[in-house]
């Protein structure tokens, strides 16, 4: 049996850092943007946590707000909506490409995933890693997420989503994990831009 590494954090500002931001091009603000996660591992240990990492899978829950704007008020923004298909399609080119502080890497999906009956409600996105070197110190934006402009929760909740403890993790060329979270921030809750 294999041990999975859990040696890396999460922290605000994996160790990790969960915080909001945008994206760095020139073009005006949009309606979406990311959160985003650092990796962090414990010091000393950068290539025993993430070497042979292939793939990285984020997850983030939705909380109250963001459920209310895909499930209530703005289905068609839902991935498989006529107006979200293009912006999950738009911001699966963007995550490895539009932001300074990235690992090598590209986007392989972009999952979201609302299921009511079961009270799920999830952004997952599955990462390839070209360079497992990369990944320390670097940063995996999440999104598409709504703007709190856009969202517009009438100032009651924030546009916001979770970071959990299973929440990013590595997987190698076998598809077996070999690392994950091993400690959240006090803080694993945030808002895009």
């Amino acid at each position: 049996m294999r041990l999975i590494k859990t040696a890396l954090a999460l922290s605000v500002g994996l160790l990790g850092v969960f915080t909001t931001t945008s994206c760095n091009n020139e073009e005006p603000p949009d309606d979406f943007g990311t959160v985003r996660v650092e990796l962090v591992p414990v010091q000393g240990q950068i290539d025993e946590i993430f070497g042979g990492t292939v793939e990285v899978v984020a997850t983030v829950q939705y909380q109250e707000c963001l459920q209310d704007f895909y499930l209530v008020r703005n289905v068609d923004f839902q991935q498989d909506g006529p107006n979200g298909a293009a912006v999950f399609e738009a911001w699966a080119e963007r995550l490895c490409t539009d932001f300074d502080d990235i690992p090598d890497c590209e986007v392989v999906e972009i999952e979201q995933i609302l299921l009511e009956a079961q009270n799920v409600y999830q952004l997952k996105v599955t990462y390839r890693i070209n360079d497992p070197a990369t990944l320390a110190y670097r940063e995996l934006h999440i999104g598409p997420l709504p703007t709190s402009e856009f969202a517009d929760c009438d100032g009651i909740s924030q546009p916001s989503v979770e970071l959990n403890q299973n929440g990013a993790l590595g997987r190698d060329s076998n598809d077996s994990q070999i690392w994950r979270i091993s400690s959240l921030p006090g803080n694993n809750v945030a808002v895009a831009n």
